[in-house]
Formats: C-alpha cells, structure tokens, sequence
C-alpha cells in the first residue's frame, strides 16, 4: 500500500469518528420551559 492509501483510510476514520461523536451527544432542548418568562416561553395567557 502507498501513502495515498493510508491518507484516504485515515481521512475516513477521522470523518466516521467525528459523526459518532456528534450523533452521541445529547441534543440540548429547544426551549427551557413554559413559565420561566423568556422570550421562548411566549406571553403567558390565563383565561
């Protein structure tokens, strides 16, 4: 095997490990709540 062979195996490996890292973080949620009073939250509207 040559150079090249080994560079696309390692490029490879890298982009495969990237991936699994990224897809095994937790992703955060999208907003905190519905009462904490940002922005996210919305007017509050009690009937």
């Amino acid at each position: 095997m040559d150079w090249q062979t080994y560079t696309a195996a390692g490029i490879v490996t890298l982009t495969l490990v990237v991936f699994l890292v990224r897809l095994s973080r937790r992703k955060p949620k999208a907003g905190c709540g519905h009462s904490c009073g940002c922005e996210k939250s919305g007017p509050h509207r009690h009937s």
